[in-house]
């Protein structure tokens, strides 16, 4: 059927988009080809189970952040390159089949972080998320910051933007 291989054709776009195998084909990256393989696998995998729970509603955040987590130990993969392909897809996912979008996490990454401030008012560096812990404490932040939507800093930061340079 047309609509699932649409579906499923999002997963290479987004990777792409994101420019996840950028940072896991840099050069002194951990990953070799064999890898960077093994993570696309994983990655697509970990978004077709994810997408088939939004399509049946029943997604929840912790099937998120299991899948987040799953990935990024099986793969040598940062948290953060866990995370960004895979909470980008459910967002545009969501949002052209109406689905709920609270449930998702926000693509964390320097736009994003770098808004926020560290105990000591310095801006947080992605290099500093190096947890799993951390990730949900960032998310729950937020969470906070987007009145109960994790997306909504996403939202300004990138959606708004895309627009006005679109525009000018």
């Amino acid at each position: 059927m047309c609509i699932e291989t649409i579906k499923k054709v999002l997963v290479p776009v987004w990777y792409k988009e994101s420019m996840i195998g950028l940072s896991i084909g840099k050069s002194g990256s951990n990953f070799a080809e064999s890898e960077k393989k093994e993570f696309k696998k994983k990655l697509f995998e970990a978004i077709e189970r994810l997408r088939r729970r939004v399509d049946e509603e029943n997604l929840s955040n912790a099937n998120i952040r299991k899948e987040i987590k799953k990935l990024s130990t099986e793969t040598d993969a940062s948290i953060g390159q866990a995370q960004k392909v895979i909470n980008v897809y459910l967002k545009y996912y969501c949002i052209l089949y109406s689905k709920p979008l609270e449930e998702l996490d926000c693509p964390l990454d320097k736009s994003i972080m770098g808004k926020y401030k560290d105990e000591n008012h310095r801006p947080v560096l992605l290099k500093d998320l190096m947890d799993f812990g951390e990730y949900e404490r960032w998310q729950e932040l937020l969470r906070e910051k987007g009145h109960g939507v994790r997306l909504k800093p996403d939202i300004e930061c990138y959606d708004q933007n895309r627009i006005r340079e679109f525009l000018e």
